[in-house]
């Protein structure tokens, strides 16, 4: 594993675990909502953290490879949540500008509250904006050298819009960096069509605290050649793809997982059998 991404999200489940040494109580049960499966399951904490450093890992290697130039790399983290991802990325060099957005005022609070700690923690500054707006008006308003969303293509609507929108604020070239579930997966299928069977639409809508109301999806997943399908048709000129996570989250419990995360790498290298990981992770290039 990545000693940087280790190091990271070691940190990061103390921050969970005893968080409330360091936040108020309003944004420590924020944090504690956001990451409740670590605090229900803590049997399964080693999956996490793999599943997390796994597919978090096309991003940061992208990152930190990028030369260096007279103006600062601009991230966009689209579904930034309570803000876990923008600050990692923002850790990693220094000269990155990242602008975290999300719907949900209650998270962007916290992370807010949380940016100015880890700046207090780190003892540097953390070029971090964490804002609340409609994402489609954010990509209008500002441009981007990478964007990043994890867990949130699944809820932009429309996602292929979306899709087109980042294309267009690439000026003139850029790197969009997709993580989520995957629908061929036969357990994320299971889980949706369960999920539209008790009456959950895969469409709906969200009101901002603006009042605006913008168009929302519910776990509208997408498989990885339907998604390269799309970016080829809008015109990035490369997509790759990281699969992950082939196996139940238990298989990953105490040193059975040392057995788990080298074939978990090898299934994502096998034609056909790769298409079955439960989380992938998308990287197309404009």
């Amino acid at each position: 594993m990545n000693q940087l991404a280790c190091n990271f999200y070691e940190q990061l489940e103390t921050e969970v675990l005893e968080g409330q040494t360091e936040l108020d109580s309003a944004h420590y049960a924020c944090l504690k909502h956001y990451y409740s499966k670590w605090l229900k399951h803590p049997e399964l904490r080693p999956f996490y953290s793999y599943n997390w450093m796994r597919r978090t890992g096309p991003m940061q290697r992208l990152i930190l490879s990028l030369p260096r130039r007279g103006t600062p790399w601009r991230i966009l983290d689209a579904g930034c949540g309570v803000g876990t991802e923008s600050i990692f990325w923002s850790t990693l060099r220094t000269d990155l500008e990242v602008v975290g957005v999300d719907v949900a005022p209650d998270r962007l609070k916290t992370a807010r509250a949380r940016h100015r700690r880890y700046q207090q923690r780190l003892g540097q500054t953390l070029n971090i904006r964490f804002v609340e707006a409609n994402i489609f008006k954010m990509l209008e308003a500002e441009t981007f050298d990478l964007v990043w969303t994890m867990e949130a293509i699944s809820h932009v609507d429309p996602a292929e819009d979306f899709m087109r929108q980042v294309f267009e604020n690439f000026d003139p070239h850029g790197y969009l960096v997709i993580s989520d579930s995957h629908i061929l997966n036969p357990a994320m299928a299971w889980r949706i069509y369960r999920m539209r069977r008790q009456g959950v639409a895969e469409h709906a809508q969200k009101t901002l605290a603006s009042g605006e109301v913008i168009a929302y999806a519910q776990e509208r997943l997408f498989s990885v050649s339907q998604l390269a399908r799309i970016l080829k048709q809008i015109g990035f000129r490369s997509v790759e793809s990281q699969l992950s996570i082939f196996m139940p989250p238990v298989a990953f419990y105490g040193h059975i997982s040392n057995v788990c995360r080298p074939l978990d790498h090898l299934l994502n290298k096998l034609p056909g059998i790769r298409h079955l990981g439960g989380i992938y992770t998308v990287t197309a290039t404009k």
